[in-house]
């Protein structure tokens, strides 16, 4: 592993915190930058999760889904470009404050049963996700033993796939039991909490904000800083891929199992929440695995190896093997949604000394290129074949290309010091 000196966010000058305010330990940094993940996530995966109901009320077809999605990544990525910028000018725990607060926003415009305010708050949320990994990266790297990197990252990555438990769990029985605005109060209710625990802590996480110089006045953010250095070039396209196959998992499995297996929304839901238990589960494995290989690229081939053939075997697989089919959906999870951890611990282990939200800002924008454009061809893709079980055995091949990617990253960056 790179030694915790090389990879600390190192300011130019440390400006002293309050002798009255404590520096919160690492476990209470990595409980906050988790809840936050949890956040963003529940408030990105609730209307795929719901889509059948919410395409009755609107009186459209629930395929349209993959085109909100789009419009949620599509404004994330572009907040990503500025996601690093606003973490080295306000700080992290502001960052992210602003962050929990478009997510209520955003859930107050989900709530009204019209397109243009569904849009609008798919652009709110989209921001949100473009602010919480910069700030996350930041605190983690330099508030978190560099040995226990991988694990500590993955940890934070869990948030994701819990926060899709809880949304698979309740939301299509609220929507079907009370009406779907329900679950979107809650989560606005969970952002604003959040966001207030987050303050006690604000001046100290916020105390090194503005010791970058040049860096915070780059236009494009931590994108050029990517394109041009090699290993994170070719693992950010790596990212792109598997980010856009976890989100077609994410928004088009429920339809799916609804349209194609004929089961009841619920009882889709609870197989989709199967998929975020994996998520959740093997992310922190894959963690703890790529610390102890020391190899993250190594880690990153074994999941999208199983991504693609767990994928295949939930297209074929009997559905009256209940016990057969909880483990299928539980391997999906657990690759299809288990990398994230493992892939932003190697962008932070790669990024210069003092740019790791930069980094982590450039690299999220290749990930939610992936968000964007891949729900968006897989509807496409479904408009011409018009089978989502076709459409999801399309996506071998980005799962080849990915391996070819990851051959390159292995050839371009230094293997991980002990």
């Amino acid at each position: 592993m790179s030694a915790p000196s090389q990879l600390a966010l190192p300011c130019i000058k440390r400006v002293a915190v309050n002798n009255a305010v404590a520096m919160p330990g690492p476990w209470t940094i990595v409980a906050i930058v988790t809840a936050t993940q949890m956040i963003v996530a529940m408030s990105n995966v609730i209307l795929p999760t719901i889509a059948p109901k919410l395409a009755e009320v609107l009186g459209v077809s629930p395929v349209l889904i993959g085109y909100q999605v789009s419009l949620t990544f599509g404004a994330a990525t572009l907040a990503t470009i500025f996601g690093g910028n606003a973490v080295l000018r306000y700080g992290a725990a502001r960052t992210t404050q602003i962050a929990m607060l478009c997510c209520a926003a955003g859930m107050m415009l989900f709530a009204f049963p019209n397109i243009p305010a569904i849009a609008l708050g798919s652009v709110a949320i989209g921001a949100a996700a473009g602010m919480v990994n910069p700030a996350a990266a930041h605190l983690l790297v330099s508030h978190t033993p560099g040995a226990r990197r991988n694990l500590m990252f993955s940890i934070k990555q869990t948030g994701v796939p819990v926060g899709g438990v809880v949304m698979s769990l309740t939301a299509p029985a609220i929507a079907v039991t009370f009406g779907y605005q329900w679950s979107l109060l809650a989560v606005g209710v969970f952002a604003l909490i959040v966001l207030a625990l987050i303050q006690p802590h604000r001046k100290a996480w916020d105390a090194d904000r503005g010791a970058a110089g040049k860096e915070k006045r780059a236009t494009f953010g931590g994108v050029p800083l990517v394109v041009r250095t090699p290993g994170l070039r070719w693992i950010s396209l790596v990212a792109m891929i598997f980010s856009g196959i976890q989100r077609c998992v994410m928004s088009f499995t429920v339809i799916y199992l609804v349209a194609e297996k004929n089961l009841g929304l619920i009882e889709a839901g609870v197989l989709f929440s199967v998929v975020q238990v994996g998520g959740s589960v093997a992310r922190i494995c894959w963690g703890w695995l790529a610390d102890r290989l020391r190899s993250s690229i190594a880690v990153l081939a074994i999941i999208g190896v199983v991504a693609a053939a767990s994928i295949l075997a939930m297209l074929h697989v009997d559905m009256s093997n209940k016990l057969l089919i909880y483990i299928i959906f539980f391997v999906l999870g657990a690759t299809s949604l288990g990398w994230n951890g493992v892939f932003h611990a190697e962008g932070a282990r790669l990024s210069p000394p003092g740019l790791v939200s930069m980094v982590a800002a450039g690299t999220t924008f290749f990930v939610f290129g992936g968000v964007l454009l891949g729900p968006a061809l897989f509807a496409m893709v479904y408009g011409v074949l018009q089978s989502y079980s076709q459409t999801f055995q399309l996506m071998m091949i980005p799962s080849l290309i990915a391996l070819v990617l990851l051959e390159a990253a292995r050839r371009a960056t230094p293997r991980e010091k002990a």
